[in-house]
């Protein structure tokens, strides 16, 4: 390439994606609930047990006005590595989670950042009843996560409905943004 020459870089179609959320663990997931709901003031979206609907919260969702803040529960296991598996498939460390959402594309998703040398943590898409998902990291070890609802006539649908609306609110929310900057441009 020569000196002054412009070099015309693509857009991954992860790169067209709104982020979404953002994911913290926690070691005591009802003070660090508590925290962001009364004392900082944020409205909770929804909460989810674990397997059995009595147990304790090990996901806490926030209404962060354009994107989510869900607060994970770690595992306190001695003897353990200190991580475990998240309802969602992804792998709990410490680390942030980053979390896009795609309506209904997760394989062009996934084959566009495999095209781009992404090594996943997982060797396909993982799918369970909260949608399907791929992860991997960033060179820090936070977590990029690519998360598809479950589609709306679905039976497991209902699992993740309120985060779900969430997010088309938020999307209405920007698409009217984008909208009254274009007429102001007009």
């Amino acid at each position: 390439m020569t000196k002054g020459a412009k070099r015309t870089i693509y857009m991954s179609l992860i790169g067209q994606l709104p982020l979404a959320a953002i994911e913290l663990s926690c070691k005591d997931i009802e003070g660090s609930k508590n925290f962001y709901k009364n004392v900082v003031g944020l409205r909770p979206i929804d909460e989810y047990a674990g397997e059995a609907r009595h147990e304790e919260p090990r996901n806490v969702h926030f209404d962060l006005g354009n994107i989510r803040l869900t607060l994970s529960a770690v595992s306190q296991s001695k003897g353990g590595d200190g991580v475990k598996p998240l309802a969602s498939g992804a792998i709990a460390t410490g680390n942030q989670h980053f979390v896009f959402v795609v309506e209904n594309a997760i394989d062009a998703v996934y084959a566009d950042l495999s095209k781009r040398g992404v090594k996943f943590k997982s060797r396909k898409i993982y799918e369970d009843t909260s949608g399907k998902a791929v992860w991997f990291s960033d060179p820090d070890g936070n977590v990029i996560y690519v998360w598809q609802p479950p589609h709306r006539g679905s039976k497991n649908f209902k699992d993740v409905e309120a985060i779900v609306r969430h997010y088309e609110l938020v999307s209405r929310a920007l698409a009217d943004l984008r909208e009254g900057d274009e007429e102001k441009q007009d």
